[in-house]
């Protein structure tokens, strides 16, 4: 059995934000995630030659505590600005992770205790711990608190199964949260794309929300286009195989790949892509015994990076506060 004074389920941005606050605090924290690498939707990957952000392709800085964050990334070289619009300039800088938005997550995670391919299927109360039941694991986590970071329906499946009750207005509130998906299609190309500059555009309409050029973006060393469907194409397609869909989303795309030679493409399907809703509070606190249990994620403080970053440290503030100076008796 191992035992820990906080275990964190999920290590995309809110879960790895929660733990690295938990963990500079002096508290022993174990992160499980159910995939096999970290950072959830800040995707970057290899298609072919191109180096690309499938998932968040940059994210903005409203909130002074998150831009405190950003500002020592900005020393450290870590991250730059990619540009303050696309189609017109607004005023805010949009950035970027140097090596892709998946470095982000890499940068949480550093030293941190992370399991991979973990994936967890229960959360029981016990007498003073929580306990943890990961599939095909005999191994049960113990832990003074646990923040659960998954999508909200997935998180709410793990309540379920080890017996967890809600309260009236957690249980009225979370099961209405839902999510758009979104199709992510990376199409490498034989030469630039059409794309003005800064080499995106950000849609409201149309088959694309959002269309980024990687190679101009600085990522890619080769031409390479990420194309975010719509939440309304994406429904339409999700169920078609990924070749049919693939092949309807370059039908969709002419005015970006028109003349040119698609090298290869990959299709990513983000099923929690963007919340419909926004929980009232930036994390949620279900149960307080035997020791805080609390929700977080981009369905607490909004949709974006930013959003998530925020969601993890309300959710670390939260556990913090309740465990006191002793995780064991709240002391």
């Amino acid at each position: 059995m191992t035992t820990v004074d906080v275990l964190v389920v999920g290590a995309g941005l809110s879960g790895l934000t929660a733990a690295r606050r938990l963990a500079d605090d002096g508290l022993d924290v174990l992160v499980l995630e159910r995939d096999r690498w970290v950072g959830g939707r800040l995707g970057t990957r290899l298609v072919g030659r191109a180096l690309v952000d499938h998932g968040a392709q940059f994210f903005t800085t409203r909130n002074r505590h998150f831009a405190d964050w950003v500002d020592t990334l900005l020393a450290d070289d870590l991250v730059v600005e990619w540009s303050r619009g696309f189609g017109g300039n607004d005023g805010y800088p949009r950035f970027v992770a140097r090596g892709g938005m998946g470095e982000l997550g890499r940068i949480l995670a550093r030293d941190l205790p992370v399991r991979l391919d973990a994936a967890v299927r229960a959360v029981i109360a016990g007498a003073e711990r929580w306990q943890v039941v990961v599939e095909g694991q005999d191994d049960t986590v113990e832990a003074a608190a646990v923040v659960l970071t998954a999508p909200v329906p997935q998180s709410l499946r793990i309540l379920e199964a080890g017996g967890v009750e809600l309260g009236h207005d957690e249980a009225e509130g979370l099961p209405r949260i839902s999510y758009d998906p979104t199709l992510a299609l990376v199409a490498v190309l034989d030469r630039s794309p059409a794309l003005p500059h800064p080499g995106a555009v950000q849609r409201d309409v149309g088959p694309f929300s959002f269309v980024a050029d990687n190679e101009a973006k600085g990522l890619s060393e080769v031409p390479a286009l990420t194309l975010h469907a719509s939440a309304a194409t994406s429904a339409a397609l999700w169920n078609e195989s990924d070749s049919k869909a693939i092949a309807s989303l370059l039908d969709g795309a002419e005015e970006f790949v028109g003349g040119r030679e698609v090298l290869e493409a990959h299709l990513t399907r983000w099923e929690f892509a963007t919340p419909r809703s926004v929980w009232t509070n930036r994390s949620c606190t279900v149960a307080e015994r035997p020791g805080p249990l609390v929700l977080a994620g981009d369905a607490f403080a909004g949709p974006r990076v930013e959003g998530a970053w925020l969601s993890g440290d309300s959710a670390a503030t939260n556990v913090r506060r309740r465990l006191g100076d002793d995780p064991v008796t709240g002391a």
